[in-house]
């Protein structure tokens, strides 16, 4: 913008402009006759003084000539009459020269009221009766040395009756002396008067001018002021008339923008440089912050009370970017963390309310330079509470489909054998927990028995592939945990277990809904094959009900192996071997699984066999096994080698063995995370002999894993190992050669014995 480009504000600014150069010519002319107002009175002054000059110089002529009859000395005398004659000699050239004057701070000024005809036929006058008078003058004013015939002069208190004429003898010079002071004083008694006349006239005209020049002063005073009036007047009138017009179009425009802010949906605000919301803002803001005031309100005062302390940080460091000159707008909008944040409301009936805002920053420019921000918010909850439920959804369908792929692919008699276990374990959790309990123990007691149900289908559900029956017992672990975190417990804390163990039986009979009907596919496609017809996949999904996926379609049509889907022998090897399959592909190692003999494992000791392997199996792959790399380093294959045998002993009962080739148990390992869970004391870690730092691993709670996951890191298996041993009265001995091998051998009784146990 130039500095002539007004705009709007031209007129105003050239009609003050006007009105400013009126005021300082007035000004100007004000100070101009002020001055010469101030010379007038300076002049009469000394015209004033200049009249009694003439009176001066012929009391000086008269003094010199009484001094001279008197015979006293005459040089002071003389001294005075030639200072006021020159003064007044100057005085006089001065004024006929050019009206000049010299006043008392010694600065020449000029007369103009002076300079007039009638002024100077007056000076003229004037100096030919002082042309008269110097030449009277001239030869006085020329004399020096002594008038007198002696060298000294009679004293000046000679007795009176004393004849001067006898005393006071002049010379020839003092004789002609005394005759010019004759003649000076005869001419300067009628001259000196004529000549004070013509000053005083003249200090009567300069002052004459004076009064003129102020009448003429204040008149142009009145004048200029009411010209200043009526110009600012005739200003202000026509900007009034103006502003009015310009207040008019103003107020229709604010309306304008006030309907425009009062009817948009979307939060509307400026942002300053100090991060200060601007004054104007949309309706709409009051309902998405629920708030009324944003007087003064700055940006990090309107989120600090709804988010969280790291996403107010986030969100300043990001407005904070947006103000520098030399960012790339459209790449920071695409880093935006405020897109689509989580916000946190106060409800008035407690609690909190909880909404998403979405953020849109614009960087305003005005005359090159940056601004504000127009920072424009959304209250987008409903896309995406509806975003997560379609993701939810589609994550559930997601789920659905892996559960019946995964079902398709388990024996029909592992999955039924499973859904009756777990059934049996869920209903052992519920007993547990309607057990009547009001001390401490009894809360810890109901803890723990719920935690070896759960860790049990957990387990059992992880070794068929059943992830969303995993996950849930995982979460309940999770619930569980918390618990035990607790400093102390009650009744209401179970309240919440109540709810996932619901979800966990409907979860659990939705899986033998699926295997049911899946079954009575099987059969039915079986027997249409025999018949020599093939089922077309429109059939299939009139018996999926709803579970049309082409996957699905594709599995169920494949052909089907009769003995597979009736459950041959082998179950429960299958099912480890896929458990140590899945884990080590999670761990990204390499397992080769071995099984002997689980075929003759009696039907009472079938439950705990299969929780103490899978358990014992997992445990082997994610502590025990190495990773490919480091069994390369110690000169060992590639792919882990874990065994699995049962054995009967006879009347000495079974023998169940479980080893790996592994990195074996690490006692220091063992006895400092035992330590830093304060299982044992340093103290006592210091005197564990090697067999007693192995038994550490089956403490309720103890792990060496660095973090939970589904396969490890609670301190759960090894302690259901034990508790599952214990109950069938058996026995677990342990052996392990460091960086070799860790072999589990476990003893039972006969199967009598375990019934009575």
């Amino acid at each position: 913008m130039g500095i002539l480009d007004l705009g709007r504000y031209k007129g105003i600014v050239f009609a003050i402009t006007g009105f400013l150069v009126f005021i300082a010519v007035i000004l100007a002319v004000n100070h101009g006759k002020a001055g010469q107002f101030s010379d007038n009175v300076a002049g009469v002054r000394f015209l004033e003084s200049q009249a009694q000059q003439p009176h001066a110089v012929y009391d000086a002529s008269v003094l010199l000539a009484q001094r001279l009859e008197n015979g006293e000395k005459i040089e002071e005398a003389l001294e005075s009459l030639r200072k006021s004659a020159s003064s007044f000699d100057n005085a006089l050239s001065g004024l006929i020269t050019g009206g000049m004057i010299t006043d008392t701070a010694g600065e020449i000024l000029v007369l103009p009221s002076l300079l007039t005809p009638e002024a100077v036929e007056q000076l003229k006058a004037g100096s030919k009766l002082w042309d008269g008078y110097k030449a009277k003058l001239d030869p006085i004013l020329r004399f020096s040395g002594s008038p007198y015939v002696s060298a000294q002069p009679a004293p000046a208190a000679a007795p009176a009756a004393a004849p001067a004429a006898s005393t006071v003898q002049l010379s020839p010079r003092g004789r002609r002396l005394q005759a010019a002071l004759k003649d000076l004083t005869e001419y300067g008694n009628t001259a000196h008067g004529q000549l004070s006349k013509v000053f005083k006239d003249l200090s009567t005209r300069v002052e004459a001018h004076s009064r003129t020049e102020t009448g003429t002063l204040r008149t142009i005073q009145v004048g200029g002021m009411g010209a200043a009036l009526l110009l600012l007047g005739a200003i202000f009138l026509f900007f009034a008339r103006n502003l009015r017009k310009e207040e008019a179009a103003s107020n229709r425009q604010r309306k304008e923008t006030q309907d425009i802010l009062r009817t948009v949906n979307e939060g509307l605000f400026l942002l300053d440089k100090d991060l200060k919301l601007g004054s104007e803002r949309s309706l709409a803001l009051n309902n998405i912050f629920r708030r009324e005031d944003f007087l003064d309100l700055t940006f990090d005062k309107l989120l600090k009370d709804i988010v969280p302390e790291k996403t107010l940080k986030t969100a300043m460091d990001y407005v904070a970017l947006l103000w520098g000159e030399r960012v790339n707008e459209k790449l920071v909008k695409t880093i935006n963390p405020l897109n689509e944040v989580e916000v946190h409301f106060d409800n008035p009936a407690g609690g909190f309310d909880t909404h998403f805002l979405e953020f849109d920053f614009n960087r305003v420019k005005s005359e090159g330079s940056l601004s504000h921000l127009l920072v424009t918010v959304n209250d987008v909850t409903k896309r995406v509470m509806l975003s997560r439920e379609l993701q939810e959804s589609q994550e559930k369908a997601q789920a659905q489909l892996d559960l019946l792929l995964r079902i398709l692919h388990v024996e029909p008699d592992s999955l039924t054998s499973f859904l009756t276990d777990a059934d049996v374990s869920l209903k052992m959790v519920n007993s547990i927990l309607k057990e009547p309990a009001r001390e401490e123990s009894a809360f810890r007691a109901k803890i723990d028995g719920i935690y070896r149900q759960v860790h049990a289908v957990k387990g059992e559900a992880a070794a068929l592939g059943l992830k969303t029956v995993e996950q849930r017992a995982h979460a309940f672990e999770e619930s569980l945990n918390d618990l035990k975190g607790r400093p102390s417990l009650s009744g209401s804390d179970f309240l919440p277990l109540v709810v996932k163990l619901d979800d966990l039986f409907n979860h659990l009979a939705q899986v033998r809904e699926m295997l049911s009907r899946l079954v009575d596919l099987h059969h039915a496609i079986a027997s249409r094959r025999a018949a020599g017809t093939e089922v077309g996949a429109e059939k299939v999904d009139q018996w999926l009900a709803g579970q049309d996926q082409t996957q699905v379609t594709k599995a169920l049509t494949a052909p089907v192996d009769v003995a597979e889907a009736t459950g041959a022998v082998g179950g429960l090897e299958r099912t480890l071997e896929d458990l140590a399959a899945r884990v080590a592909s999670s761990q990204s190692k390499q397992v080769t699984l071995r099984c002997a003999g689980l075929d003759a494992v009696p039907e009472a000791y079938r439950r705990a066999v299969k929780d103490i392997t899978i358990q014992l199996v997992r445990n082997a792959v994610v502590h025990g096994i190495e990773q490919p790399s480091e069994r390369a380093k110690v000169n060992k294959a590639e792919t882990g080698s874990l065994a699995v045998e049962f054995t009967q002993r006879g009347t000495d009962g079974y023998e169940l063995i479980v080893q790996d080739d592994g990195r074996g148990l690490q006692l220091d390992r063992i006895k400092e995370v035992a330590v830093e869970r304060g299982l044992i004391t340093p103290a006592q870690a210091a005197m564990l002999d090697p067999r007693q730092t192995m038994a550490l691993i089956f403490r309720p709670g103890f792990s060496t894993a660095d973090r939970v996951t589904t396969d490890a890191g609670r301190g759960a298996g090894m302690d259901l190992v034990r508790i599952l041993v214990a109950e069938l009265g058996g026995r677990v001995g342990l052996a392990s050669a460091g960086g070799k091998f860790s072999k589990f051998k476990i003893w039972l009784p006969v199967s009598e014995r375990a019934v009575a146990a």
